[in-house]
């Protein structure tokens, strides 16, 4: 990770154009990033999404209660200033559409932005919790 994180570094310093680091390490390899940007996604849909990649059930669940609860955009807003983060909800969007709305963001065209998204309210996602099905271990 520190050899990665100072190539990053090395790069960001000399490119002249935006440099995009996607993944779970990516705040361990940039100390002050222009842009954080944290896409989310409506449950039921990401339930579907993560089946199809033959997920474990486990693997499943785990990725659907930290979307429910927002456990990533909770930790972007406690690591980085609100005026760098932009969220963006794939839900309804190509993943085409998405990429315009970041790259938007990273040109500067349109300011980042936060709106709170609170999957709990939603009645799919009451259904898709009521339908897990529960083991005993």
């Amino acid at each position: 990770m520190d050899a990665l994180g100072a190539a990053l570094r090395k790069e960001a310093e000399t490119s002249t154009k935006p440099i995009v680091i996607d993944g779970h390490y990516s705040h361990d390899l940039i100390d002050e990033p222009t842009n954080v940007i944290v896409l989310r996604k409506a449950p039921w849909e990401l339930h579907e999404v993560l089946q199809n990649r033959l997920y474990s059930y486990d693997k499943v669940w785990e990725n659907l209660e930290a979307e429910i609860m927002g456990v990533i955009m909770e930790e972007t807003l406690e690591n980085y200033p609100t005026e760098i983060i932009h969220e963006c909800d794939t839900t309804s969007k190509t993943p085409d559409e998405s990429v315009e709305e970041i790259i938007k963001v990273i040109d500067k065209e349109v300011k980042p932005s936060i709106t709170p998204i609170d999957w709990v309210t939603y009645p799919e996602t009451l259904r898709l919790l009521v339908n897990r099905t529960c083991t005993l271990s």
